[in-house]
């Protein structure tokens, strides 16, 4: 049975990178319960999947992670902040992707308001995921108050006052934020599709790439630089480093945080 769950692991990686070769006992258990909805064995999915391409699109729900809420590492979050002070009168154009179900999207797009008066500039935001289900909670805005998504709000909570509409069972965002965002379904292993994205001025790109091979992390990080401006910033997790490749990116250490700079040179 082991060699089923490595064709399928291997199909997997090749369709968006995610690499469960050496994790078959994880596929197994994210897998089993869509094989049990459509009354299916492991040895007939194969060609299900090959007879349905839309098929991919529930096994992807079953095999990604969207763990988010607001204002994820806000060490990061206030460095973006920073960056954009130093700008003026600017349409800032910023990347974030895998978005989950929205809440790194919107946050960005809260902290770039609050700077908008200011700074005269304006951000606009592209949020991209592979799991299309996300996109559609994303889309809406809406989130529980039973949901984790308000576990680590800055100090000052008049974020949630000043952006988002509260109701009994939860708080929805607010039209002037939603519409700094657009979202969008995307693969980030589908290298041809980054030409749509160019003059990139930040690209958020958290807590994804462990997930890949060092293969598939290059190429990724390769196609980012492509799309970046060439003053433009990449953010990733505070677990991810990509200082030991020849990525053409430099490193920019700050007190509480770190992220990447394009290399033009």
């Amino acid at each position: 049975m082991i060699h089923k769950w490595m064709e399928l692991a291997l199909k997997i990686k090749e369709f968006c990178g995610i690499d469960f070769t050496m994790n078959l006992a994880g596929l197994d258990l994210k897998v089993s319960r869509r094989l049990n909805e459509l009354g299916l064995i492991l040895e007939e999915y194969t060609p299900h999947l090959q007879k349905d391409p839309k098929e991919w699109d529930k096994l992807v729900e079953h095999i990604t992670i969207n763990e988010t809420y607001f204002f994820r590492e806000f060490n990061q979050l206030e460095e973006f902040q920073n960056l954009i002070k130093k700008q003026s009168g600017k349409l800032i154009n910023v990347w974030c992707v895998p978005c989950s179900t929205g809440e790194e999207a919107y946050s960005l797009a809260i902290l770039a308001k609050e700077l908008e008066a200011s700074s005269g500039n304006r951000v606009r935001i592209v949020a991209s995921d592979i799991n299309k289900k996300v996109l559609e909670h994303a889309k809406k805005g809406f989130y529980s108050k039973n949901s984790l998504s308000f576990r680590r709000l800055p100090d000052n909570k008049e974020y949630l006052k000043k952006y988002f509409i509260e109701t009994d069972i939860g708080y929805e965002v607010k039209n002037e934020i939603k519409q700094m965002v657009s979202f969008e379904p995307f693969n980030l292993t589908d290298y041809s599709s980054y030409a749509k994205y160019n003059q990139i001025d930040f690209i958020f790109c958290r807590n994804v790439l462990f997930y890949f091979n060092e293969a598939i992390i290059k190429e990724v990080i390769r196609s980012f630089h492509g799309t970046l401006s060439n003053d433009g910033y990449l953010f990733l997790g505070h677990a991810e480093s990509i200082s030991s490749f020849e990525s053409k990116f430099v490193s920019v250490h700050t007190k509480d945080t770190y992220y990447y700079k394009k290399d033009i040179l």
